[in-house]
Protein backbone atom coordinates (compact mmCIF):
# COMPACT_ATOMS: atom_id res chain seq x y z
CA UNK A 1 0.00 0.00 0.00
CA UNK A 2 1.70 3.14 -0.78
CA UNK A 3 1.77 6.39 1.30
CA UNK A 4 -0.96 8.15 -0.28
CA UNK A 5 -3.49 5.24 0.29
CA UNK A 6 -2.03 4.50 3.81
CA UNK A 7 -2.35 8.55 4.80
CA UNK A 8 -6.02 8.82 2.67
CA UNK A 9 -7.25 5.39 4.59
CA UNK A 10 -5.66 6.60 8.41
CA UNK A 11 -7.87 9.74 7.53
CA UNK A 12 -10.84 7.97 6.73
CA UNK A 13 -10.18 5.78 9.96
CA UNK A 14 -9.93 9.56 12.10
CA UNK A 15 -13.24 10.40 10.54
CA UNK A 16 -15.22 7.65 11.66
CA UNK A 17 -15.96 6.99 15.62
CA UNK A 18 -15.86 4.02 16.88
CA UNK A 19 -12.95 1.98 15.16
CA UNK A 20 -12.75 -0.87 13.46
CA UNK A 21 -16.57 -1.80 15.04
CA UNK A 22 -18.10 1.25 14.30
CA UNK A 23 -16.76 1.19 10.64
CA UNK A 24 -17.88 -2.68 10.31
CA UNK A 25 -21.71 -1.12 12.07
CA UNK A 26 -21.47 1.55 9.18
CA UNK A 27 -21.43 -1.64 6.27
CA UNK A 28 -23.31 -3.37 7.91
CA UNK A 29 -26.36 -0.40 8.07
CA UNK A 30 -25.26 0.42 4.38
CA UNK A 31 -25.84 -3.23 3.22
CA UNK A 32 -29.06 -3.47 5.74
CA UNK A 33 -30.36 -0.41 4.05
CA UNK A 34 -29.84 -2.10 0.22
CA UNK A 35 -31.44 -4.69 1.11
CA UNK A 36 -34.49 -3.25 2.75
CA UNK A 37 -34.90 -1.07 -0.19
CA UNK A 38 -35.11 -3.66 -2.59
CA UNK A 39 -38.17 -5.35 -0.50
CA UNK A 40 -40.03 -2.39 0.42
CA UNK A 41 -39.86 -0.46 -2.98
CA UNK A 42 -41.94 -3.54 -4.43
CA UNK A 43 -43.79 -5.01 -1.06
CA UNK A 44 -47.62 -3.92 -1.85
CA UNK A 45 -46.65 -5.10 -5.33
CA UNK A 46 -45.70 -8.78 -4.21
CA UNK A 47 -48.60 -9.26 -2.47
CA UNK A 48 -50.99 -7.73 -5.42
CA UNK A 49 -49.35 -9.79 -8.14
CA UNK A 50 -47.34 -13.08 -6.59
CA UNK A 51 -50.06 -13.80 -3.92
CA UNK A 52 -53.28 -12.11 -5.56
CA UNK A 53 -54.31 -10.25 -2.82
CA UNK A 54 -56.58 -7.49 -3.69
CA UNK A 55 -56.22 -3.81 -2.07
CA UNK A 56 -57.92 -4.05 0.95
CA UNK A 57 -56.28 -7.66 2.18
CA UNK A 58 -52.97 -5.82 1.68
CA UNK A 59 -53.77 -2.63 3.01
CA UNK A 60 -54.75 -4.54 6.41
CA UNK A 61 -52.03 -6.79 6.28
CA UNK A 62 -49.38 -3.68 6.07
CA UNK A 63 -51.22 -2.04 9.10
CA UNK A 64 -51.09 -5.13 10.81
CA UNK A 65 -47.30 -5.45 10.19
CA UNK A 66 -46.92 -1.74 11.20
CA UNK A 67 -48.63 -2.20 14.51
CA UNK A 68 -46.40 -5.02 15.43
CA UNK A 69 -43.62 -3.26 13.82
CA UNK A 70 -43.92 -0.33 16.98
CA UNK A 71 -43.87 -2.81 19.47
CA UNK A 72 -40.56 -4.12 18.15
CA UNK A 73 -38.55 -0.55 18.92
CA UNK A 74 -39.24 -1.32 23.06
CA UNK A 75 -39.03 -5.14 22.62
CA UNK A 76 -35.17 -4.76 21.42
CA UNK A 77 -34.53 -2.06 24.15
CA UNK A 78 -35.70 -4.40 26.79
CA UNK A 79 -33.70 -7.34 25.35
CA UNK A 80 -30.69 -5.57 25.07
CA UNK A 81 -30.93 -4.09 28.46
CA UNK A 82 -31.52 -8.18 29.71
CA UNK A 83 -28.61 -9.73 27.27
CA UNK A 84 -25.51 -9.08 25.29
CA UNK A 85 -26.92 -6.46 22.54
CA UNK A 86 -24.41 -8.23 19.38
CA UNK A 87 -26.43 -11.68 20.35
CA UNK A 88 -29.82 -9.81 20.52
CA UNK A 89 -29.06 -7.77 17.47
CA UNK A 90 -27.41 -11.38 15.56
CA UNK A 91 -30.92 -12.68 16.65
CA UNK A 92 -33.18 -10.38 15.47
CA UNK A 93 -31.25 -10.14 11.76
CA UNK A 94 -31.51 -13.72 11.36
CA UNK A 95 -35.51 -13.58 12.35
CA UNK A 96 -36.14 -10.93 10.31
CA UNK A 97 -34.58 -13.19 6.88
CA UNK A 98 -36.73 -16.31 8.06
CA UNK A 99 -40.06 -14.20 8.12
CA UNK A 100 -39.26 -13.03 4.53
CA UNK A 101 -38.20 -16.45 3.17
CA UNK A 102 -41.35 -17.93 4.98
CA UNK A 103 -43.44 -15.73 2.53
CA UNK A 104 -42.00 -17.85 -0.25
CA UNK A 105 -44.01 -20.93 1.29
CA UNK A 106 -47.59 -19.86 0.94
CA UNK A 107 -50.35 -17.90 -0.89
CA UNK A 108 -52.48 -18.47 2.85
CA UNK A 109 -53.80 -14.74 3.82
CA UNK A 110 -53.58 -15.23 7.70
CA UNK A 111 -49.94 -17.07 7.26
CA UNK A 112 -49.30 -14.08 4.99
CA UNK A 113 -50.38 -11.67 7.80
CA UNK A 114 -48.24 -13.34 10.31
CA UNK A 115 -45.25 -14.26 8.85
CA UNK A 116 -45.77 -10.44 7.78
CA UNK A 117 -46.17 -9.47 11.69
CA UNK A 118 -43.39 -11.35 12.96
CA UNK A 119 -40.54 -9.64 9.94
CA UNK A 120 -41.85 -6.43 11.28
CA UNK A 121 -40.97 -6.56 14.88
CA UNK A 122 -37.01 -7.83 14.81
CA UNK A 123 -37.56 -4.99 11.86
CA UNK A 124 -37.89 -1.91 13.73
CA UNK A 125 -35.69 -3.84 16.76
CA UNK A 126 -32.55 -4.02 14.23
CA UNK A 127 -33.37 -0.40 13.52
CA UNK A 128 -33.17 0.46 17.54
CA UNK A 129 -30.42 -2.18 17.89
CA UNK A 130 -27.75 -1.28 15.74
CA UNK A 131 -28.23 2.68 16.85
CA UNK A 132 -27.71 1.56 20.36
CA UNK A 133 -24.63 -0.03 19.21
CA UNK A 134 -23.45 2.79 17.77
CA UNK A 135 -23.82 5.09 20.67
CA UNK A 136 -21.93 2.69 23.03
CA UNK A 137 -19.02 1.97 20.68
CA UNK A 138 -19.15 5.77 19.78
CA UNK A 139 -19.08 6.97 23.11
CA UNK A 140 -18.78 11.19 23.17
CA UNK A 141 -18.72 11.26 19.19
CA UNK A 142 -21.95 9.32 18.83
CA UNK A 143 -23.50 12.51 17.20
CA UNK A 144 -20.91 12.70 14.37
CA UNK A 145 -21.40 8.79 13.82
CA UNK A 146 -25.07 9.43 13.44
CA UNK A 147 -24.36 11.56 10.80
CA UNK A 148 -22.81 9.49 8.87
CA UNK A 149 -24.68 6.69 9.87
CA UNK A 150 -27.59 8.21 8.44
CA UNK A 151 -25.60 8.99 5.16
CA UNK A 152 -24.94 5.84 4.31
CA UNK A 153 -28.06 4.25 5.29
CA UNK A 154 -29.81 6.88 2.78
CA UNK A 155 -27.29 5.71 0.16
CA UNK A 156 -28.25 2.19 0.69
CA UNK A 157 -31.84 2.79 0.70
CA UNK A 158 -31.12 4.71 -2.76
CA UNK A 159 -29.00 1.64 -4.32
CA UNK A 160 -31.73 -0.98 -3.19
CA UNK A 161 -34.83 1.13 -4.69
CA UNK A 162 -32.61 1.46 -8.14
CA UNK A 163 -32.56 -2.64 -7.87
CA UNK A 164 -36.16 -2.72 -7.33
CA UNK A 165 -36.88 -0.17 -9.78
CA UNK A 166 -34.95 -2.73 -12.40
CA UNK A 167 -36.66 -6.01 -10.70
CA UNK A 168 -40.10 -4.38 -11.56
CA UNK A 169 -39.40 -3.43 -15.31
CA UNK A 170 -39.46 -6.97 -15.52
CA UNK A 171 -42.72 -7.54 -13.66
CA UNK A 172 -42.46 -11.67 -13.55
CA UNK A 173 -42.99 -13.70 -10.62
CA UNK A 174 -39.32 -14.92 -10.45
CA UNK A 175 -38.38 -11.48 -10.30
CA UNK A 176 -40.28 -10.49 -6.89
CA UNK A 177 -39.02 -13.76 -5.47
CA UNK A 178 -35.61 -12.67 -6.23
CA UNK A 179 -36.56 -9.13 -4.90
CA UNK A 180 -37.62 -10.90 -1.47
CA UNK A 181 -34.82 -13.65 -1.57
CA UNK A 182 -31.96 -11.05 -2.01
CA UNK A 183 -33.46 -9.28 1.20
CA UNK A 184 -33.20 -12.32 3.31
CA UNK A 185 -29.61 -13.00 2.31
CA UNK A 186 -28.55 -9.61 3.18
CA UNK A 187 -30.03 -10.14 6.52
CA UNK A 188 -27.85 -13.37 6.82
CA UNK A 189 -24.83 -11.24 5.27
CA UNK A 190 -25.35 -8.52 8.16
CA UNK A 191 -25.71 -11.17 11.17
CA UNK A 192 -22.10 -13.02 9.80
CA UNK A 193 -20.94 -9.79 9.98
CA UNK A 194 -21.91 -8.96 13.53
CA UNK A 195 -20.73 -11.85 14.97
CA UNK A 196 -17.53 -9.76 14.19
CA UNK A 197 -18.03 -6.93 16.27
CA UNK A 198 -16.99 -6.91 19.97
CA UNK A 199 -19.36 -6.29 22.99
CA UNK A 200 -19.82 -2.73 23.44
CA UNK A 201 -19.44 -1.73 26.59
CA UNK A 202 -23.09 -1.17 28.52
CA UNK A 203 -23.48 2.61 30.65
Amino acid sequence: MSRTARSARKTLEDRIPGGPDGRRMLLIGFIDKCGTGLWATATALYFTFVTGLDLGQVGLLLAVSGAAGIAGAPLGGRLADRFPLVRVLIGSQLLRAAALLALLTTDDYLLLVLFSAVGALPDRATNVLTKLYAARVAGPDRIRYQAINRTTSNIGWTLGGLGAAAALAVGTTTAFHLLLIGDALSYVVIAALTLRCAEPPAP
